[in-house]
């Protein structure tokens, strides 16, 4: 298994498998002549049947089948998302979480110095009604 194969997720190998197994398979022309018939042979007010009357008459090409399986075998895997990339979106709500804890530090520090500063001058008192 070549090193590119390896970059792939599950999904993408097997469409890459699924493709090379399918890449020689041709469409019967007769099997799209029967789907054709069988749609204009429905209501003429279904618009799929007017539809399938109206492309009748067209034949695929057999280099398109070809040419599509080329260029899906062929593109290159997208490339995997730096890290900065999750860091840049994750930014804002990252400041914003961190803003919100920065101030809730600064009023634990701010009721806590009252509570220490309470405990102090209860204890200069007492030292002072002691004296």
């Amino acid at each position: 298994m070549s090193d590119r194969d390896d970059d792939r997720t599950g999904p993408d190998r097997d469409l890459a498998r699924l493709a090379a197994a399918t890449a020689r398979i041709d469409a019967d022309d007769r099997f799209t002549a029967a789907v054709l018939r069988a749609a204009t042979a429905s209501a003429a007010s279904d618009p799929l049947a007017r539809i399938a009357a109206a492309t009748d008459g067209l034949e695929p090409d057999a280099g398109f089948t070809e040419a599509m399986v080329r260029a899906a075998t062929a593109s290159a895997l997208p490339a995997r998302p730096a890290i900065a990339d999750g860091i840049v979106r994750s930014g804002r709500p990252a400041l914003v979480v961190t803003a919100l804890a920065a101030a809730a530090s600064v009023l634990f520090f701010l009721q806590t110095q009252r509570d220490v500063d309470s405990a102090i001058m209860a204890s200069v008192e007492a030292l002072e009604a002691s004296e």
